[in-house]
């Protein structure tokens, strides 16, 4: 496959493999053998079919170290278990950001208003990610 080739191509390559092998899953290295993409035309193709999935009524593609990426049809565990694992991975760097940045700024200038605002925001951001994350 060459280069400049749409990102739709490669979705439709790798939304095939995946069908194909529901109801198991398929890491990256199955997906470059199965759609004869490299892995970055993998994960663009991925990424496209991430986007484009709900308007084609298709279920999520979700990721587990287990079974790699997969397309289950009536499986919210699944769901709800790859959403939980990113809300964490998105808390965790949110709150390394504000302990790595955002806390030695507002030391510097703790009476300065946009610092100020933006602690207020990125704390609720976490606190939202955080429940998110740990939400049964």
């Amino acid at each position: 496959m060459g280069r400049g080739v749409p990102a739709h191509v490669h979705a439709e390559a790798v939304l095939s493999a995946l069908l194909e092998a529901r109801p198991a899953g398929l890491t990256i290295a199955q997906l470059m053998s199965a759609t004869e993409r490299t892995r970055a035309q993998v994960h663009t193709g991925l990424a496209h079919l991430r986007k484009v999935a709900a308007a084609k009524c298709l279920p999520p593609v979700t990721w587990d170290k287990r079974w790699g990426y997969r397309m289950l049809d009536d499986a919210p565990e699944v769901w709800i278990g790859y959403e939980q694992a990113f809300f964490e991975t998105v808390h965790h760097r949110v709150a390394n950001f504000i302990a790595g940045t955002l806390l030695p700024h507002q030391k510097k200038t703790p009476n300065d208003p946009y610092i100020r605002t933006v602690m207020a925001q990125m704390g609720a951001i976490e606190s939202t990610l955080q429940l998110l994350a740990n939400l049964e």
